[in-house]
């Protein structure tokens, strides 16, 4: 009998060796070879496991990067899991992990109830969103026990939204108190900009005039406060970190890091500097990777092979607009407009530490701080864990306190996977994209112990709840038309907020594809007609426009949305960026800020405004 090591030593000349394109199954069954003596290897308390788990990552990573170079993948399947329908009805994914069994579930939506209209679709109750849209004959999880998760899960939700630039990736403070959104806006899109809402702030506007409001700092956004700044850097900004202690937002383009304070009440050297105010600048030449906040005060950012490390009290600040670092930074080559010295010139202050990674080859795409760490930056670099399973990049991680032994990620394959930290393949494989989409964000959190995930869908154009339990997709949440970018789940308000952008907006801001709209009454933003339950619970209405003739003179929809104007109960397009809370946050000019609060009672007529896109017209 081959041993663990030469098993895998033959399946990987196989796959390094397979020139037959076109057969993808035979070489996903290749792929799902090498998973299973993995799971084998593990099963078994083999004493050889770490050198089986690394020899299997190597094989993997070399067939991912084939898959999509020569192999001609569009998405590679899921390789990591046993079924697709596991027994044990009711299972707790706690449960699951335990017994190291895998489950892949997403696949088996059924699809013939998309093209039924919303009033003829299951609601959960009278005070759930006509922005949600629920799928049939799921036996959720949630009960009159756990009436936190009850709510979310029937979608009881008042959603708000702020148009906002294009959005690229937000993060949220880990006490929700502030929620950092960075964009990219100006001309063609090449100024960065970095929104804060302040989350436990109510806005101090209201009542005041518009020359009162428009004079101030903070605007609001859905009964929040926030603020608009222009971080200085030279190009626009593609991480962002939040570090809670020190009231921080941290934003980097390629060459430095900028950290703003959000709270007031925090002193640097004696200075507390207002919100919003540029608190330091940190050089970051040769690390352009993303920034991770680590405990007692530090800061790390990626490179290739390594991080660089800063401590914030060590950090020169720009009390009274001092300029930190060694001369002046070199703005030349930046393709900013620079004419009113938009870009602020400081070189930044130095890394204090630097640490080399074991593996030289590491370059971290995403930060994420959970205990036990894969990476240990305070001995060495070492690699501690590696988790398999993942068919292209990740492009996101979350944890919850609810469970710190599992960990949610999203993937360029299209799926979201949860692993338990004792386990090297996913213990759940959730087919988000279903071959259609990359999966970009998600967020796992336990509602009154239920273990549930978000997901944010690019194509799809909606945010979806998953039952972890149940094994299933309970719902679907309403972008606006809209790509989603970025999720973040607030615990203390119970409110997830998304980053979404407008495909259909060009970086000058002019809307394209947009014929009108074919919106039945009930679907209005102010339905024309009550919609009335038949004797077996479903609703109806007849009022479905089936013709050209029926035209929308006042509302456009565009022409490659996901979905139709029946779709949803309320016929929502954004026709811009925007940010949403309670269920999603769009962006501006080509994004929204969008916010999905969830409430007890909450009021179902609290919806965002149907945009303002119209046929051939552009509209910044």
């Amino acid at each position: 009998m081959p041993s663990y090591l030469e098993r895998l030593d033959r399946l990987g000349r196989l796959v390094r060796s397979f020139k037959a394109h076109g057969q993808h199954e035979a070489f996903v069954d290749l792929l799902k070879g090498v998973t299973s003596v993995v799971r084998e290897a593990e099963g078994a308390g083999a004493p050889e496991l770490s050198q089986v788990i690394e020899k299997a990552g190597d094989i993997l990573d070399d067939a991912v990067n084939w898959a999509y170079s020569d192999g001609d993948f569009d998405f590679l399947p899921s390789d990591a899991h046993l079924f697709d329908n596991p027994p044990g009805e009711g299972q707790a994914v706690e449960d699951m992990v335990a017994q190291v069994e895998r489950m892949i579930f997403g696949r088996a939506s059924n699809d013939t109830q998309l093209s039924k209209p919303w009033p003829q679709t299951p609601h959960s109750h009278p005070k759930t969103t006509r922005l949600s849209r629920f799928r049939e004959g799921v036996a959720i999880s949630a009960t009159g026990a756990t009436p936190t998760s009850q709510v979310i899960y029937q979608a009881r939700c008042e959603v708000a939204s702020d148009t906002v630039p294009c959005p690229i990736d937000a993060a949220i403070a880990a006490d929700s108190s502030a929620l950092a959104v960075i964009q990219q806006g100006g001309w063609k899109n090449r100024d960065p900009i970095l929104t804060i809402y302040l989350l436990e702030e109510e806005d101090q506007n209201a009542g005041k005039s518009k020359e009162d409001k428009d004079a101030a700092k903070k605007h609001s956004y859905g009964g929040y406060r926030s603020m608009v700044v222009d971080p200085g850097l030279s190009e626009v900004a593609y991480h962002v970190a939040m570090d809670t202690p020190h009231r921080l937002a941290l934003v980097a383009d390629s060459h430095r890091i900028k950290s703003f304070s959000w709270g007031g009440d925090v002193a640097f050297g004696g200075w507390k500097p207002p919100h919003g105010k540029n608190v330091h600048t940190m050089k970051s030449a040769g690390y352009e990777g993303p920034i991770a906040v680590l405990p007692d005060g530090l800061i790390a950012r990626a490179g290739k092979g390594s991080a660089a490390i800063w401590r914030i009290d060590g950090l020169e600040t720009h009390k009274d607009k001092k300029r930190i670092g060694r001369g002046k930074f070199d703005a030349e080559d930046s393709w900013r407009d620079n004419d009113g010295e938009e870009i602020e010139l400081s070189t930044g202050g130095a890394p204090v530490t630097t640490v080399t990674f074991a593996q030289s080859v590491i370059v971290p795409a995403s930060w994420h701080l959970h205990e036990p760490t894969p990476i240990d930056l305070e001995n060495g670099g070492k690699k501690v864990a590696r988790f398999l399973g993942h068919g292209g990049n990740v492009n996101a991680f979350s944890t919850s306190p609810g469970d710190p032994n599992v960990f949610a990620t999203a993937c360029g394959d299209g799926f979201a996977r949860l692993y338990d930290v004792r386990h090297p393949l996913p213990a759940v494989t959730i087919d988000s994209g279903r071959s259609s989409e990359f999966c970009l964000t998600v967020q796992l959190v336990h509602l009154d112990g239920v273990p549930t995930v978000f997901t944010g869908s690019d194509r799809f154009q909606n945010i979806k709840l998953w039952d972890i339990r149940a094994r299933a997709m309970v719902y679907e949440l309403a972008t606006g038309n809209n790509s989603v970018r970025a999720i973040s789940w607030d615990a203390n308000h119970t409110t997830l907020y998304a980053a979404t952008e407008c495909d259909y907006m060009d970086r000058l801001g002019d809307t394209h594809g947009y014929p009108p709209a074919h919106i039945p009454g009930w679907a209005k933003q102010d339905p024309e007609e009550e919609m009335e339950q038949d004797n077996e619970g479903d609703y109806d209405s007849e009022d479905d426009y089936d013709s050209e003739d029926d035209d929308d003179d006042e509302h456009c929809w565009p022409e490659n949305a996901h979905h139709d104007e029946r779709y949803f109960g309320y016929a929502y397009d954004t026709g811009k960026h925007w940010a949403t809370g309670i269920w999603q946050l769009r962006t501006m000019l080509t994004g929204q800020a969008q916010r999905y609060q969830y409430k007890q009672d909450p009021d179902p007529t609290v919806l965002p405004d149907f945009g303002r896109a119209r046929m051939g017209d552009g509209y910044w």
